[in-house]
């Protein structure tokens, strides 16, 4: 399932002395559903540390962890993810990455275990031995690396089989863009949110220390990784020629592009609100009003949602246009922010507090489907490596901001940042757009 160009997709005069190819299109199909339920087991893991880090650690900890995890995906998405990808190809590339997913999740569980102190009414851990900070550390720099080939590997195949998918079945572009966002998204978050939901009920109902499901988790991550080593077809296309410094930049090429600057805002405002979603809200909001074990089930209903909204906000998107769908996006992650600071004390609303991860699911929708189908839709081709790339260049480089403010006690930055690039979403999308079509 390697990166390969084919073509233009519009439907010109010579598609229209063609018939659609529904076998080949169907090769193309079982390919993508091999890849996004192996991938979605794998990442689901992941995520599940990431949200729980502040509160299962202590709060330098988890914070250091997650701001290491995200400061080495962007590093890699930057510099290394599409020089990986050359070399590797699709399946290698995922198989490799997803493997350094399992390694993360294997050390978060040793580091885990290495709590000293809890505090007996919110769950979280106050004290942690030596070691608990150097093995999250590390743990989370594999993980890192592994993320930023991982995720501009999928992103480029995503591209790709849309492209392919589109000339098979003499389609338009943006139409298949659509539904296959909306189709991967479902399952990568319906699958998210069932081992978050484990993860409350392992801890809370069936007493397991946290340290024992993330081991047990790790053990998940590495099997998903040797299934799909096993199961997926490496479906090989030219490659694009060029110098390997020159893929390395790719990502970096494509900044003298105003429209990467102007989609950037829901994976800047994305990473800001993940970051002050797992780091804030979980530690000093839900961990107040419940207690830390739910952190799982509020994850799983952030997940669930996302879900159930991404397959809705495909054709949804396809009908009415991406801007609508962008635009409750950004509405979503701005009420995050407002609510968590400035409507009452919603470490007094017990239950209540769920509505910070119903907003970030509504959001993360967006950002897992629509948000991914647009940059498809304006880098197609060869570029959409690096405009893949630089999609997580964004998002995991203001999470890395964000988890280092959250370390240092600067909250408010954080949320202000979040804010400000929520507002800016809509008409950097519309300025955008304008400057797309002035080009065609």
């Amino acid at each position: 399932m390697a990166l390969g160009t084919t073509g233009s997709l519009a439907i010109g005069e010579e598609a229209l002395n063609q018939e659609p190819d529904y076998e080949e299109a169907r090769r193309y199909r079982k390919e993508f559903n091999v890849m996004r339920w192996a991938f979605a087991v794998n990442h689901a893991t992941v995520t599940t540390p990431i949200i729980t880090a502040s509160s299962v650690l202590t709060n330098t900890a988890g914070q250091a962890g997650n701001a290491v995890l995200y400061g080495a995906t962007l590093l890699c998405s930057m510099f290394i993810s599409t020089v990986a990808f050359e070399l590797l190809g699709a399946k290698k590339g995922l198989s490799l990455s997803m493997g350094l997913y399992a390694v993360y999740v294997l050390m978060f569980g040793i580091s885990a275990s290495l709590c000293a102190e809890t505090d007996a009414k919110t769950g979280t851990c106050t004290e942690g031995e030596p070691l608990q900070l150097p093995v999250v550390l590390l743990g989370s720099a594999i993980g890192g690396f592994g993320a930023g080939i991982l995720w501009t590997s999928q992103g480029a195949f995503f591209a790709s089989v849309c492209e392919r998918i589109a000339k098979a079945e003499l389609r338009e572009a943006p139409s298949v863009t659509a539904e296959l966002a909306g189709s991967f998204a479902v399952v990568f978050l319906a699958v998210e949110a069932a081992v978050r939901a484990s993860t409350t009920l392992l801890t809370k109902y069936a007493h397991l220390s946290y340290s024992a499901v993330f081991l047990l988790f790790g053990a998940l991550a590495m099997a998903s990784a040797v299934t799909f080593m096993f199961l997926a077809t490496n479906l090989e296309s030219p490659k694009p020629r060029g110098s390997i410094c020159g893929k390395a930049l790719s990502a970096v090429h494509l900044w003298r592009d105003p429209k990467i600057w102007l989609l950037q805002c829901t994976n800047l405002t994305f990473g800001f609100a993940a970051a002050w979603l797992g780091g804030y809200v979980s530690r000093n909001i839900l961990s107040q009003a419940l207690d830390s074990d739910f952190i799982g089930f509020a994850g799983a209903l952030l997940s669930a949602l996302a879900a159930v909204l991404s397959r809705l906000l495909g054709p949804a998107a396809a009908r009415i246009g991406k801007g609508p769908v962008v635009a409750l996006g950004a509405a979503s992650f701005f009420l995050l922010g407002v609510l968590s600071r400035w409507v009452g004390n919603p470490e007094t609303w017990g239950a209540g507090v769920l509505v910070f991860y119903v907003l970030m699911g509504v959001g993360r929708a967006v950002y897992e489907s629509t948000n991914k189908a647009i940059f498809a839709d304006f880098f197609p081709g060869e570029k959409s490596t690096g405009a893949f790339a630089n999609v997580f260049i964004f998002s995991t480089g203001s999470s890395s901001v964000a988890f280092i403010l959250g370390a240092t006690q600067e909250a408010s930055a954080e949320l202000y940042l979040l804010l400000v690039f929520a507002a800016l979403t809509v008409p950097g999308y519309s300025v955008a757009s304008m400057l797309k079509l002035r080009e065609t």
